[in-house]
């Protein structure tokens, strides 16, 4: 079997019917998740924004199934690395830090 061939029986499962069942069809997950990013791209921490970009995929996800346990869990894991993030800032790399408010980084007030 070909690396592409393998490849391509690993991931078969990614896409099937089933996923769709709890996230809906990637057009849609797709089209909403990017909907609530579009507020975070003037965040000016990156390693924070990520974590906000993968929350609001874990919410686009609950948009099409809002009593899926795993999405809810996921969110709170990214929130801890997010508080992960800042704790380290502030034991070993007080330079790294931004401030925030919402007027800088395109949040409605």
């Amino acid at each position: 079997m070909t690396p592409l061939e393998t490849f391509d029986k690993a991931v078969s499962g990614l896409t099937n019917n089933e996923r769709q069942k709890d996230y809906g069809h990637p057009y849609d997950h797709f089209a909403i998740s990017a909907g609530i990013k579009k507020y975070l791209y003037g965040c000016p921490d990156a390693k924070l924004r990520h974590a906000l970009e993968m929350i609001a995929d874990k919410m686009a996800r609950l948009c099409h199934s809002p009593e899926h346990l795993d999405s809810w869990i996921d969110i709170a894991g990214y929130a801890r690395t997010a508080v992960m993030i800042m704790e380290r800032r502030e034991t070993e790399y007080a330079e790294d830090t931004v401030s925030f408010a919402p007027s800088t980084y395109g949040l409605p007030k």
